[in-house]
């Protein structure tokens, strides 16, 4: 009966041991590596770009632990005016040796002593409110700077898209070039077999599929570097593909004053940023100034202290005051040093004003270009189809020549090509203004407006 008792324990712990084994096995195949090839094995739309990329992305995750960090030096200057206890406790053993013809009665000691000791600062002449204010600056600011992020990683994340969206309608323009001259090519070959054409024709179509095909080759070689660069901004190790962008709106034409615009750049997150670590400096250029300062504080303190029980007691209180007459010269190269802090940001934040006149010229006239090179090649895809048809018309009917449908087609593939970038281009630099301007995204903020409502509905359900 005993022996029965000692299998089935040593069963049910084989049993615990395989449970335990396959719950680490289950918890490590949802490791974030396995989700991560999880999501990178689908086709991601723009609005599924953004929401992972502007909630998992590394760089967030920066700005976020510096927010952290300012929040924690705030917490740390409002403390200084905090009462503060401390409690010590000491034991001490000491022996006497004597010389020799001397005797001691007890030539061992043991002594105790413990206390308790309160102190509060009362007055530093205000360094510890300049210190509190200059925190909540730089607080303000890392927070300014976390929303700057965001705004550069979704523009990034977006101009990544649609460059992979514009290598990708670009492969399908080189699949059907290639597609179109095979099919040319076949047709030469039937004209050559019933004698209507030369067999020079049949050479010439041959290079024209070669040709289509190494454009071919670079069109899919520059979608995977498009795709990688999209899986790099979203912030993903595996690359991605994308779904079809069907939702393509052209950009309008500017009709914002440009003074406008330069007053909505001028409130960038970033600038606001600079302009409160300039805030920041100057106040603490004001704390080093009084450094020398005089300070007051408070303390009281209880102790038992003795070598016998019960121990003596002994209980004080008073008022303190610490004026730095004299320290060398710390207090003045601190005072240069703030200075410097001081100048050094304020340079920064002009040299970023200026940076945004150069930066809204650019995508201005980056966006009119597109606008203007999509209207041009709109009416060139057009007139280079027509007269595609027209030279494979010529050519069937024993008029043209294999150079003649050569150039059409080639001057078709062109205009397809110069089409379809700048409909991307258009994209881009519109996002790239947004980007100058300071502003998130239509497809995010959609989102971030619908998040509430859904957890509003479903807290009324």
């Amino acid at each position: 009966m005993k022996s029965l008792k000692i299998i089935v324990s040593r069963f049910s712990v084989a049993a615990i041991v395989k449970n335990f084994v396959i719950t680490l096995f289950v918890l490590g195949s949802f490791s974030p590596a396995c989700c991560q090839e999880s999501v990178a094995s689908q086709t991601w739309t723009l609005e599924q770009c953004l929401q992972y990329g502007l909630s998992q992305h590394p760089q967030l995750r920066i700005a976020e632990s510096n927010i952290s960090a300012e929040q924690a030096r705030v917490l740390q200057t409002r403390s200084a005016y905090d009462p503060k206890l401390d409690l010590r406790a000491n034991w001490r053993h000491s022996k006497v040796e004597t010389a020799s013809g001397r005797n001691i009665v007890d030539a061992t000691n043991d002594s105790t002593s413990e206390s308790v000791s309160a102190s509060k600062l009362l007055f530093d002449a205000g360094q510890t409110g300049l210190q509190k204010k200059a925190a909540g600056e730089s607080l303000a600011a890392a927070r300014a700077r976390r929303d700057s992020t965001l705004t550069g990683l979704a523009a990034d994340i977006k101009a990544a898209f649609f460059r992979a969206q514009q290598a990708t309608e670009l492969l399908k323009v080189r699949e059907e070039t290639l597609d179109g001259y095979e099919r040319h090519l076949e047709k030469v070959e039937s004209f050559v077999e019933v004698g209507t054409r030369a067999p020079f024709d049949i050479t010439r179509a041959q290079v024209d599929v070669a040709n289509a095909r190494v454009e071919l080759i670079t069109a899919r070689s520059n979608l995977k570097v498009a795709l990688a660069g999209l899986a790099r901004a979203v912030g993903l190790r595996e690359t991605i593909e994308v779904a079809p962008y069907e939702d393509f709106r052209q950009p309008t034409t500017l009709n914002a004053d440009k003074d406008n615009l330069l007053n909505e750049a001028m409130n960038r997150p970033d600038l606001k940023a600079a302009s409160l670590q300039v805030k920041a400096a100057n106040i603490r250029l004001k704390e080093a100034r009084l450094g020398r300062s005089p300070s007051v504080s408070a303390s009281a303190d209880y102790q038992w202290s003795g070598t016998i029980s019960p121990l003596d007691r002994q209980w004080g209180m008073g008022v303190s005051m610490s004026w730095p007459v004299f320290d060398g010269a710390i207090t003045r190269a601190q005072i240069d040093a703030a200075r410097s802090t001081l100048e050094n940001t304020a340079a920064t934040l002009e040299n970023s004003r200026l940076a945004v006149n150069a930066e809204l010229e650019n995508s201005i006239t980056g966006l009119t270009d597109a606008l203007e090179r999509l209207q041009a090649t709109t009416v060139l895809v057009q007139q280079a189809s027509e007269s595609l048809h027209l030279a494979e018309g010529r050519y069937d009917a024993g008029l043209g020549s294999p150079l003649e449908i050569t150039d059409a087609r080639v001057e078709f593939a062109r205009a397809r090509g110069n089409h379809v970038v700048a409909m991307f281009d258009s994209l881009i630099a519109q996002t790239e203004l947004d980007r100058v301007l300071g502003r998130l995204p239509a497809e995010y903020r959609i989102q971030e407006i619908a998040a509430p409502e859904k957890e509003s509905g479903e807290a009324k359900k």
